[in-house]
């Protein structure tokens, strides 16, 4: 590794000093033994030698007035609580001399306008290729490999390239920061493998919008599933890191699925245009192909619109009767084999005003005639103000050279329809954007304890101003039928528990009970709750009036943490929402306008808006009742861990909040 190392190293603009005290030269560089004896001052040290004495090393550095390590070595946090706590003299020496630490456990870092190749990775041999004003920051090394042969292969040379690994100081989001404000660098490619802070990265995002740069990001541990123990539904439905995804959607970030699309989709945001919209035409030289991608659309955002009247009268008589002109367009191998012909297709696609993008989906086109259909498809995307994409299903062979040359002059080339569609689909631009914060409400006084239990955070709801049943809290269970008498014939009654936030699981709430024995049946429901919760703390019934039967909704938000807005999701709720998991999530705050959308990305839906002949439901009310809740929770920021009404009952006219559970964060 020292050896390749050193090697790549001589092509850097600038003086290189092998260190090592076992040799005199090491690839025509003289070889020092120490850096006390170097000729003149460095300003990067790159160690490359066992944990242990690596701290010697990285001292021996600072005195000699470096401004920055590279440490390639392994044997820190990543192999344990000894590692870790060498890691940390490790930053603790390096701060003594002001000297940044890149690593340790990483591959190091290039650097295309210095010639820079501060790495071992086997991934940089091989010929200079293009600048291509991508950057790439990872913290898997070996990932960053794979990222940096993958771009080699398509002949695209990265602008700059770097390994952070551990993290010990420069973190992937100060590097990413670094990278943006570089002048050289036109698209970032991250690979995260844990959250950045909220509010750094979304200035990152923000900045590099500003410049009319572009950040792209692959984040593993998206499945993981959460950092604290569930303690409520919305806990169970909402992934961790959905706050992040949300954010960087918001920002207009792309966030791609694996290390090929990472790469796909960088490649693709370095030319113009992006698509003004998520319709696209498609083309192709087989039926069934186009039958693929018309299916496959669909499931990534995007729409097959039939051609207008106009590009269909353009396109009847170059296409045979066998084939179609609506869309997918199906040209048959009879035009493929004219590319002149395929051509005048192609511009009459990509000038339908029904079509923000074009999709040519090829088959079994090899060797010349594949590189005369890439000629042909070049130049009708030239004369385009719409991006192109190709989907090209054949031996990699067969097409390297038409594939090659397309890619080289921006046009992307994919081996699946699918991958394809998904492209297409990133690079439309997203206007997702939340409202603006309400005034404050002094909503801070109802988080003077760890969990309200509903019937503590009734006069929130009120101050909310979010309908909820009437009731009355009963300490002795004797007094539950002249509370429930009250109320109607039929109560219900809950357990009021700050211990408790699924009431139902202990048998604490009990639903239907006629009024005059609401006293017996708030007995027995205690003592069910104190054989199945022995340790719960109990602070009375709630006798509560029986609504009539609506569409249940789930609302919740997970509050502010780590710089992120709080996540409001939404959800048909009820005891089964854990069990459909039907829910949809955005960043707080929401206007109604907003909270309406969100309910319609619902598969229940449908239930709101009169399913079969049934009433429509009051879908403004619960509206109004989402975004009251989302203010709330910007105003509580990170004092609220979490909120939740559930269910949240819709009727014709009003939604009411039957249970309510608010638990505040206990580091506050």
């Amino acid at each position: 590794m020292a050896g390749r190392l050193t090697r790549y190293l001589r092509d850097f603009d600038g003086p290189v000093y092998p260190v090592n005290p076992n040799y005199q030269q090491v690839h025509g560089l003289r070889c020092f033994p120490s850096l006390r004896e170097l000729p003149g001052p460095a300003d990067l040290v790159l160690v490359l030698v066992p944990a242990a004495r690596v701290l010697s090393v990285v001292e021996e550095a600072g005195r000699a007035g470096a401004s920055c390590a590279v440490v390639l070595s392994s044997g820190f946090a990543e192999v344990g609580a000894e590692g870790r706590a060498l890691q940390e003299q490790l930053v603790e020496v390096a701060g003594r001399y002001g000297l940044r630490i890149v690593g340790p456990n990483c591959q190091g870092l290039l650097y295309r306008p210095t010639g820079l190749a501060a790495t071992f990775t086997a991934a940089a041999d091989g010929a200079q290729q293009p600048d291509s004003g991508i950057a790439y920051v990872g913290q898997s090394g070996a990932l960053g490999g794979s990222f940096l042969g993958k771009a080699g292969d398509r002949g695209i040379g990265l602008t700059a390239w770097i390994s952070v690994g551990n993290q010990a100081d420069l973190t992937a989001t100060e590097a990413a920061e670094l990278l943006v404000a570089d002048p050289n660098v036109r698209v970032l490619a991250c690979y995260l493998e844990e959250l950045p802070d909220g509010a750094r990265w979304q200035r990152l995002t923000e900045r590099a919008a500003a410049a009319g740069k572009h950040v792209v990001v692959l984040r593993s541990g998206r499945s993981a599933a959460g950092e604290r123990a569930v303690a409520s539904h919305t806990g169970a439905l909402v992934r961790a890191g959905t706050a992040f995804d949300l954010l960087t959607r918001e920002s207009g970030a792309v966030q791609v699925d694996d290390l090929d699309e990472l790469l796909d989709v960088a490649v693709a945001l370095t030319a113009d245009p992006r698509p003004g919209g998520r319709r696209i035409g498609v083309i192709t030289s087989s039926g069934g192909a186009g039958g693929l991608a018309a299916d496959q659309a669909e499931a990534v955002g995007l729409v097959l619109p039939e051609l207008d009247a106009a590009a269909q009268d353009v396109l009847a008589p170059l296409i045979p009767a066998f084939g179609s002109a609506v869309n997918p367009v199906d040209v048959t191998a009879q035009v493929i084999d004219d590319a002149g012909q395929f051509g005048a297709v192609c511009d009459a696609v990509a000038e339908s005003d029904q079509v923000d993008a074009v999709l040519v989906v090829l088959t079994t086109i090899g060797g010349a005639a594949a590189l005369e259909v890439a000629e042909a498809i070049l130049r009708s995307a030239k004369r385009s103000t719409k991006p192109f994409a190709v989907a090209w299903l054949y031996s990699h062979e067969q097409i390297a050279e038409a594939g090659s040359m397309l890619r080289r002059n921006g046009i992307s080339v994919l081996s699946t329809t699918n991958a394809a569609l998904r492209l297409i689909a990133h690079l439309v631009p997203r206007g997702d954007r939340r409202a603006e914060p309400a005034p404050p409400r002094g909503l801070a006084r109802f988080l003077d304890r760890p969990a309200l239990t509903e019937s503590g955070g009734a006069q929130l709801l009120d101050a909310l101003q979010v309908a909820r049943p009437r009731g009355r809290v009963v300490v002795d269970p004797a007094e539950a039928a002249a509370a429930a008498q009250e109320l109607g014939e039929l109560v219900v009654l809950k357990v009021q528990s700050p211990d408790l936030a699924h009431k139902s699981d202990v048998g604490g709430v009990l639903v239907g009970v006629p009024a005059e024995r609401a006293d017996s049946a708030a007995r027995d429901m205690l003592d069910t709750v104190a054989a199945n919760a022995p340790h719960a703390r109990i602070d009375g019934v709630l006798v509560q009036e029986l609504l009539p039967p609506g569409v249940e909704l789930l609302v919740g938000v997970q509050g502010s943490k780590h710089g992120y807005p709080p996540v409001v999701t939404v959800g048909m709720g009820g005891t089964t929402a854990e069990l459909y998991r039907d829910v949809a999530s955005a960043l707080g705050p929401l206007d109604v306008d907003q909270a309406v959308a969100l309910l319609r990305q619902l598969r229940g839906w449908p239930l709101l808006d009169g399913f079969r002949g049934r009433p429509r439901c009051d879908v403004a009310a619960a509206a109004a009742a989402i975004a009251s809740l989302s203010h709330a929770a910007v105003e509580l920021g990170d004092r609220l861990a979490e909120l939740e009404i559930n269910p949240l009952v819709v009727r014709e006219s009003g939604a009411v909040a039957a249970d309510l559970v608010v638990i505040s964060d206990s580091r506050r």
